[in-house]
C-alpha cells in the first residue's frame, strides 16, 4: 500500500520531542483518546488473549489494557520508528515491532484472538474505503475472535480536508454484505461527536 508513505510523513511532521503522546498521534486530548480505547475494547474479555495492535503508536492502548486485564500476549506494530522507540522506552509488558503489516505480514493465520486499530484510517488518502477493505482482509486472516477499529464520522462538526470521514450506516451495510456470513458487525456511536467504533466478531473460528 503506497499510501503508507503519506501516513508516515504526516506523523513524522507531527512529531515534537517532549510533547504528550496524544498530540504526536494526532488526537485532541488524553481524555478523548481513552474514551476511544474504552469503545475499542468494549466488553471483550482480554484476559489470557493474544492481542495485535495495528498502528500502536507509543503504546497507549497497552497502558489502558494493563489496567484491566492480565495474562494476555500483546504485540504492537507501527510504521513510525520514533513511535516504537517511545513505546519500548516505557518498559511495558508487550512486544513492539516497527513494520508495515500490509506490505510484509510475518504472522501466521489465526495468530491473534483480538486485533485493534485506532486512527489508522483517519488521513484522507484518496482511497480510504479501498484501504479499509484491504486492511480488513489482512485482519480477518489474522484474527480468530474479534477485530475492532475506529473511523471518523461524516457528521463531525469540525471536519478538516486532511482527514477522511465515513458514514456509519454505509459502513455497517457494506461490511454486513461483504462479511456477514462469517462476522457479526457492531457499530458504536455517541461516545464522541467526531468518530465511531466498528467491531467485527467471528461467528465461528476454524
Amino acid at each position: 500500500m503506497s499510501h503508507m508513505n503519506n501516513i508516515k510523513k504526516y506523523y513524522e511532521d507531527n512529531y515534537k520531542e517532549g510533547y504528550p503522546d496524544y498530540y504526536i498521534q494526532g488526537w485532541e486530548n488524553k481524555t478523548a483518546q481513552e474514551m476511544r480505547f474504552k469503545e475499542l475494547v468494549g466488553h471483550i474479555n482480554l484476559n489470557n488473549k493474544r492481542i495485535l495492535d495495528v498502528g500502536c503508536g507509543t503504546g497507549n492502548l497497552l497502558e489502558y489494557i494493563n489496567q484491566k486485564y492480565t495474562g494476555f500476549d500483546y504485540t504492537g506494530v507501527d510504521i513510525l520508528p520514533h513511535m516504537i522507540k517511545i513505546a519500548e522506552g516505557k518498559k511495558l509488558k508487550g512486544k513492539f515491532i516497527c513494520m508495515d503489516l500490509f506490505k510484509n505480514n510475518p504472522f501466521p493465520n489465526k495468530s491473534f484472538d483480538a486485533i485493534f486499530s485506532s486512527g489508522i484510517f483517519n488521513l484522507n488518502l484518496g482511497n480510504n474505503k479501498e484501504f479499509l477493505l484491504d486492511a480488513l482482509e489482512v485482519f480477518q486472516d489474522l484474527s480468530c475472535g474479534v477485530i475492532s477499529f475506529n473511523l471518523l464520522w461524516d457528521k463531525s462538526p469540525d471536519r478538516e480536508d486532511k482527514y477522511f470521514y465515513f458514514d456509519p450506516d454505509e459502513v455497517e451495510q457494506l461490511l454486513t454484505e461483504k462479511y456477514g456470513m462469517s462476522w457479526t458487525v457492531i457499530i458504536a456511536k455517541g461516545y464522541l461527536n467526531n468518530d465511531f467504533t466498528v467491531q467485527l466478531k467471528k461467528k465461528q473460528c476454524s
